[in-house]
């Protein structure tokens, strides 16, 4: 199960749906099921992110009418076998889809590599993993990044 954290500067609901649609769109693209793509957003509190000891989150965050991304820090949690190439098609995705250009905007993007047997979740009424499954009951069939 991929997912995506996202840590901003204000985004409208209907941006934040955008960047979730696009990044999903790409990691199915790329092998993960659709369904299991995970896409949050935080708003950063006031003075709360710093680059350079400098806060990237003023005072005034979310007081004015500009919702675009001013900077984001972003981690994604994604199969271990995923390579480098991956991570950095990825990485420039998150840019696009998040619209920060490299001259005003600050982005961080960190790749946690994540082993489906170590995430659960509801399928069905009960909790499961990606991991192997127990006796006597099947393993979804596909892609070996179905889950990631």
């Amino acid at each position: 199960m991929p997912t995506v954290d996202v840590s901003s500067t204000p985004l409208t609901p209907s941006a934040r749906l955008r960047a979730a649609l696009r990044l999903t769109r790409w990691m199915a693209a790329h092998g993960s099921a659709a369904a299991h793509v995970v896409v949050s957003f935080r708003t950063a509190e006031p003075m709360a992110y710093f680059a350079g000891g400098m806060p990237l989150t003023a005072y005034g965050d979310g007081m004015d009418e500009d919702r675009r991304a001013r900077w984001a820090s972003v981690v994604c949690h994604v199969h271990p076998d995923r390579d480098h190439a991956y991570r950095a098609e990825l990485a420039e995705e998150v840019r696009e889809a998040l619209g920060l250009d490299a001259d005003t905007a600050h982005l961080t993007v960190r790749f946690e590599p994540t082993q489906p047997d170590r995430v659960f979740y509801l399928e069905s009424g009960s909790m499961t993993s990606g991991g192997p499954p127990p006796a006597g009951r099947s393993q979804e069939k596909g892609s070996r990044y179905a889950h990631h």
